[in-house]
């Protein structure tokens, strides 16, 4: 059995991912700020476990009480060989520069995409380090992390951060007994909400909202399907964990 938890599962990667790993050999734990039924359904027709989660990850001082709440439901027994964690959930907006930006979005910004996570794995960790079983934790980076463009400061910023939490987490899990392997992923653009946001964007808010226009009517965005089954490949992969931040999914 293989326990895996996944964050921002209603829509997009999250949903692919939970629907590409329903399987009667996993226990899924979703959670995402409002419920995915057909994710539920096909699970319970596929005859895999599943214990959903409704909870909106901006409210970070509730997260120590939803792992509390989460790790009841998992149950090691000898047969189990695995517990996983996806830190997938993430918001674009605000897109504008940063003067035109209300201090409000810009906390809720860092708290979906940076704190969130920090304080999930941190929770994970704590409460898995005396579980002798196949632990790893991947965080879905993006490539505005290192290339920046304007009027994404909060995302880029948020997601350079969770690049440097991975690597300091690396280097802190090998020097426990039971370590976690955890790597960042780039997935790329996909045709998701995060990119329909990007392109309804004003030009005088975002200069270069008319190349992201372009790129989705050339086709040249992935689908969440195919997004979702090249990090499934990471993360089963026997060589996870050797490269700490991929920049490239096919490298």
């Amino acid at each position: 059995m293989k326990h895996i938890l996944i964050t921002g599962t209603s829509r997009g990667i999250g949903e692919s991912l939970a629907n590409q790993l329903i399987d009667k050999n996993h226990h899924l734990i979703c959670i995402s700020r409002t419920s995915n039924q057909r994710i539920i359904d096909l699970a319970k027709e596929r005859d895999c476990r599943i214990d959903y989660y409704n909870f909106d990850l901006t409210n970070i001082g509730e997260i120590d009480q939803l792992f509390e709440d989460i790790f009841r439901q998992i149950e090691l027994y000898s047969n189990d060989d695995a517990i996983y964690l996806i830190n997938n959930a993430a918001m674009l907006t605000p897109v504008s520069p940063i003067e035109r930006i209300e201090t409000d979005q810009i906390i809720e910004n860092i708290h979906l995409n940076l704190l969130a996570p920090m304080i999930i794995t941190a929770n994970y960790l704590k409460r898995t380090k005396d579980m002798n079983v196949d632990k790893r934790i991947l965080n879905i980076s993006s490539a505005s992390a290192k290339y920046l463009l304007p009027s994404q400061s909060c995302y880029s910023t948020a997601k350079a951060g969770l690049d440097s939490f991975t690597k300091s987490i690396d280097i802190e899990q090998k020097l426990v007994t039971y370590p976690a392997k955890v790597v960042a992923v780039y997935p790329g653009m996909i045709d998701t909400n995060l990119q329909s946001e990007i392109r309804s964007v004003s030009n005088d808010l975002f200069p270069y909202v008319n190349e992201f226009i372009r790129l989705s009517e050339e086709g040249k965005l992935q689908t969440p399907e195919y997004t979702a089954h090249k990090l499934i490949e990471i993360l089963l992969s026997e060589d996870f964990g050797k490269a700490v931040v991929i920049e490239s999914m096919d490298q």
